[in-house]
C-alpha cells in the first residue's frame, strides 16, 4: 500500500505542476479568503463561485469589514447563488472572527457557523500548511477508485500520514481536487489521459473486464478471420476452424456479419476472400 501511495503522489504532483488551475485564493494563506471561497463554492461550480468570490473579497477584504455590514447587504450580494443559509452563516462567522480573531479560534474552526470537517481541514491546509486532507467528493472519488477502497475514510485513517509525508498538503489537496473535477469525474472519467491510470485499481479492473468481454467474442473472431485473409488471400471455412479452434456455427456467424459489412465474400466452394469491389 505504501508503494502504491508513493506512486500516486509522484504521478499526481508531476501532472498538477503542468495542469493546475489558477485562482487568486490559491496564492494566499489568508484564512479569511480561504473561508470565503470554501463557503461560496459549496454546491456551486467553481468558475461561478469565483465570480462571486471576486465581488465579495473586493467588498469585504477582512472579516471585520463584513461584520460591520448588514445581513441585508450580504444577502443582496449573494443573490443568484442559492442556499441563502450559507450567506447567513458566513455573516455570523465574520462577527465571531472579528470578536475573537483567527489566532484564538485556530485550530478549532468547526466552532464557526456552517463550518464542517472538510472546510475546517481546507483552512488548516491552505492557510496554515497543516498536514491534513481536505476530503471533499473529488478527493474521495479519486482515492476510492485508485485504491479500490470500500471506505475512503478507513484508508485516510490508516494511511493519511504516509500520503502527506514529504509533500506540501496544499499542493496535494489541490492536485486531487483538480484531478477529480477534470479527469476522474463521477461519470465518464477520462481514464485514458489520467496520470494515475497505470496503478489505478479501478482502471486495471475496468481493463481486465474489457479483455474478458473481448476474449471469445464475435468481434475477436472477426478480427482473426480478417487477419488470416490478409495473410493468404483465400481460405476455406474448414481451415478457419482449424486455425482458430472455433466451431463452424460460430465461424459462419462471424463470416455472415463480415459479408453483410461488405468486408468479404463467400464463394460457392465455401472459400472466402477479401471483398475487393
Amino acid at each position: 500500500m505504501e508503494t502504491k501511495t508513493k506512486k500516486l503522489k509522484e504521478s499526481l504532483l508531476i501532472w498538477y505542476k503542468n495542469n493546475k488551475r489558477s485562482f487568486n485564493w490559491r496564492h494566499t494563506n489568508d484564512p479569511w479568503k480561504i473561508l470565503l471561497i470554501e463557503i461560496i463554492s459549496q454546491q456551486t461550480q467553481i468558475n461561478r463561485a469565483n465570480i462571486y468570490y471576486q465581488k465579495f473579497i473586493k467588498k469585504f477584504p477582512t472579516p471585520e469589514s463584513m461584520s460591520r455590514s448588514t445581513l441585508k447587504t450580504i444577502l443582496k450580494m449573494w443573490s443568484g447563488l442559492g442556499y441563502n443559509n450559507r450567506a447567513i452563516r458566513l455573516y455570523e462567522s465574520s462577527k465571531l472572527i472579528s470578536e475573537k480573531g483567527f489566532k484564538n479560534i485556530y485550530p478549532n474552526f468547526e466552532l464557526l457557523p456552517g463550518v464542517g470537517q472538510y472546510t475546517k481541514n481546507a483552512i488548516l491546509s491552505f492557510a496554515y500548511g497543516e498536514k491534513v486532507l481536505a476530503l471533499d467528493t473529488n478527493l474521495e472519488r479519486v482515492l476510492t477508485r485508485y485504491f479500490a477502497a470500500d471506505s475512503t475514510k478507513d484508508y485516510v485513517k490508516k494511511y493519511s500520514d504516509f500520503l502527506l509525508k514529504d509533500v506540501d498538503s496544499r499542493d496535494l489537496n489541490q492536485a486531487l481536487m483538480d484531478l477529480g473535477s477534470s479527469i476522474c469525474t463521477s461519470s465518464n472519467p477520462k481514464c485514458n489521459i489520467c496520470p494515475l491510470e497505470k496503478n489505478c485499481k479501478k482502471y486495471i479492473t475496468k481493463s481486465k473486464n474489457s479483455i474478458k468481454k473481448f476474449k471469445g467474442s464475435n468481434r475477436e473472431l472477426r478480427g482473426k478471420i480478417i487477419k488470416l485473409l490478409v495473410m493468404q488471400n483465400q481460405i476455406t471455412i474448414k481451415n478457419i476452424a482449424k486455425k482458430t479452434s472455433e466451431n463452424e456455427e460460430k465461424i459462419m456467424t462471424a463470416i455472415n456479419s463480415l459479408e453483410n459489412d461488405g468486408l468479404l465474400k463467400v464463394r460457392k466452394n465455401n472459400t472466402i476472400e477479401i471483398n475487393s469491389n
